[in-house]
């Protein structure tokens, strides 16, 4: 019987603990019920019961033989004053005259005058004889012998499930999954095709482990797959055991840690063992983290149960014994916390990173994730796969999702471009928030400089190109934002790039102080990008002239380093010293740039903030035709290719009446 047939056979008993409580309080009520009397019988000799009998004033009479001709009769009597010479059932029919009954019992000896004087009350006195005192003995014993039957079975059951689940307690939790469930192929991961390509070994050797082993190959005992959350680590995981066909076991990380000491490396070991009676299989170790951290870097001792779990680990991996058939996959997103003893060959020989999805990598998996929407004949995923850098695959995912709703919200039959943008816009910065009340002057603030941001990212060379310029709030932090769109993904950044880019930053600041003569708490967020930007070109990329090509600041280069060590300072006063005024003099070389630029195109930021005020959203096609620029490379193209959709061509025009107005 397998564990998760056990767990369904032990899960009831709690409900049936209660279940059985309810029998016994209605068992032990019944019994009191019928005990229970709060009037006590009379006792009768045999002349006081005869005087009765004579008087009309029994009115019923069980009687029970015994031994030696006795009988033990109880029933119920009247009174004396309550007697009359009418027949008791007459008096009883009467209903005007109501009398009181009253419980007796006696033991007589059986005489002629007694059954006599039964045999002429017969209409009178309602007899019951019981012959058998065999019968009377087992009524008033049965309820009892029935009672301790079920108390004994139900403490028996109780018993042996909390035996059973004390020997269970240190029993592995790992759920076996056969592959006809999991469903799914490397066809559906896509944005990872170098991960495909080095985890298909594993396949392999599961399929046909003859072939390595002639060529007397080893296939890695363990493979770690590191990535950011979202990245497909566990789905490429199933899809290893699918392709595969073997049992799969997948456990979590925080499955093996218990307060109890020991309990950890116990499931460890149990969990071994089981997948060795299904040779060859696959274990899952989802987020590792939780059990494999670095033995010197935790506040505990040897003893510590983490580190008895973890040292459990390593032996069943590569320990005395040969684990060949058992494959451990495992999964995290932190890997420099990780114990060095776990990432040596031998245990987890190769680490597959499973990364972000550049450009290709994200159309692929949009093309994926919308196999089942309905999509407009004029959706360009190309335009979402390069807007969204940094994106996941699970964010991908959402953010197709996310646009199914949208569309349905509104009634849609399918869904559209924009839906995709307003989802992709949801996704990285919130929702639209129409309803939050503006004043009017917060509106043409936020108007003004966002169009700072982006007539300095235009008139930049070497700035990221702008996409989308919208003064509709978002989220809660967001009362308008500059979207830029670059045309590839890129992995370096040059020392201009960076330039451009804080310049771009301080473009709103420079726009309020332009327009208004004050400043607002709008651009915090804005300094705190342009500063951060700034002390990484100075600490840590050598751009700087006179601080030179040294990583200054505080860091760890010992795997073995407790992370609660104190650090000593690394920097001398006049290096630090130095290293803030290079921070200063970057921020205010980006600050003068915005300014000359914004100074030298006052025009177009008037029109850019009262086009922003009409309309509240812009694209780059919109504010290249307000303010007279070569059309947008993404606009001519669809234009040579006669693919401009319906809503492009009506903002075009638009715009081009609003040009020709002014």
């Amino acid at each position: 019987m397998s564990d998760q047939e056990d767990k369904k056979n032990v899960k009831p008993s709690g409900k049936a603990a209660w279940i059985w409580l309810g029998i016994f309080l209605i068992l032990g009520v019944l019994l009191l019920l019928k005990n229970f009397d709060s009037e006590k019988p009379a006792e009768f000799n045999q002349s006081q019961f005869i005087d009765a009998l004579k008087e009309n004033r029994i009115l019923s009479a069980d009687i029970y033989s015994e031994a030696n001709d006795v009988l033990s009769i109880s029933g119920r009597y009247l009174l004396a004053a309550e007697a009359t010479s009418v027949p008791v059932k007459a008096t009883a029919r009467d209903k005007k005259a109501p009398r009181q009954e009253y419980l007796y019992k006696t033991r007589v000896q059986k005489t002629d005058t007694i059954d006599k004087l039964l045999q002429e009350r017969t209409e009178a006195v309602t007899v019951k004889q019981n012959n058998d005192s065999w019968f009377s003995l087992l009524g008033s014993i049965l309820p009892l012998v029935i009672l301790f039957i079920i108390i004994y079975i139900f403490a028996a059951r109780q018993f042996r499930n909390a035996n059973k689940g004390a020997f269970e307690f240190g029993k592995s939790k790992a759920r076996m999954i056969p592959p006809d469930e999991l469903k799914v192929k490397f066809a559906d991961i896509a944005g990872a095709d170098e991960a495909k390509e080095e985890i298909a070994e594993i396949v392999e050797f599961l399929k046909d482990p003859l072939k390595f082993k002639m060529l007397g190959g080893k296939i890695p005992k363990g493979c770690l797959l590191v990535g950011e959350p979202g990245t497909g680590k566990t789905l490429m995981a199933k899809a290893v055991a699918c392709e595969a066909g073997v049992p799969f076991f997948a456990i979590s990380g925080s499955d093996f840690v218990e307060m109890f000491v020991g309990v950890g490396a116990s499931r460890v070991r149990d969990m071994f063992e089981q997948a060795r009676k299904n040779m060859p299989c696959l274990i899952f170790i989802d987020e590792i983290d939780a059990v494999g951290r670095s033995r010197f870097s935790g506040m505990g001792g040897g003893h510590d149960e983490r580190e008895q779990t973890l040292n459990a680990m390593l032996v069943e991996m590569d320990g005395l014994e040969s684990r060949n058939g058992v494959i451990v996959l495992a999964a995290t997103n932190r890997p420099d916390v990780l114990d060095p003893a776990l990432l040596r060959p031998g245990r987890f020989d190769r680490q597959v990173v499973m990364d972000l999805p550049d450009i290709h990598g994200r159309r692929q998996i949009l093309d994926i994730h919308v196999k089942n929407i309905r999509l407009d004949e004029n959706i360009d995923l190309d335009v979402i796969a390069r807007t969204t850098p940094g994106f996941s695959g699970a964010d991908l995912a959402n953010l197709c999702n996310e646009a199914a709703l949208l569309a349905a919200r509104t009634n849609k039959e399918k869904v559209t471009q924009s839906e995709l943008e307003e989802a992709r816009d949801k996704v990285s910065y919130g929702r639209e928030r129409k309803s939050r009340k503006i004043t009017e002057r917060e509106r043409k603030l936020t108007a003004y400089h966002e169009a700072g941001h982006a007539l300095v990212a235009l008139h930049s060379e070497h700035a990221t190109p702008v996409h989308k310029v919208t003064i509709i709030p978002r989220g809660h932090a967001y009362l308008g934002a500059t979207f830029t769109m670059p045309k590839e993904d890129v992995y370096t950044r040059s020392r201009l790039e960076l330039l451009a880019e804080m310049a771009m930053a301080m473009g709103g600041r420079v726009a309020e102080e332009q327009i208004f003569g004050d400043i607002t708490t709008g651009a915090s967020a804005d300094i705190e990008h342009v500063t951060r930007l700034a002390r990484m070109m100075v600490c840590s990329y050598g751009m700087v002239e006179g601080i030179g090509p040294v990583r200054y600041g505080e860091f760890r280069n010992h795997p073995h380093s407790r992370i609660d060590a104190p650090l000593p300072d690394s920097l001398g006063n006049e290096t630090a010293r130095e290293i803030d005024l290079a921070i200063r003099n970057l921020v205010n070389d980006a600050l003068n740039t915005a300014r000359q630029i914004l100074k030298d195109n006052a025009d177009e930021l008037e029109k850019l903030a009262q086009a922003l005020l009409e309309k509240e959203t812009l694209d780059i096609a919109e504010i290249d035709l307000l303010l007279g620029r070569n059309v947008s490379p993404s606009v001519s193209e669809n234009a040579e290719e006669g693919e401009i959709t319906e809503s492009e061509e009506i903002a075009v025009e638009e715009v081009k009446e609003n040009v020709d107005g002014e």
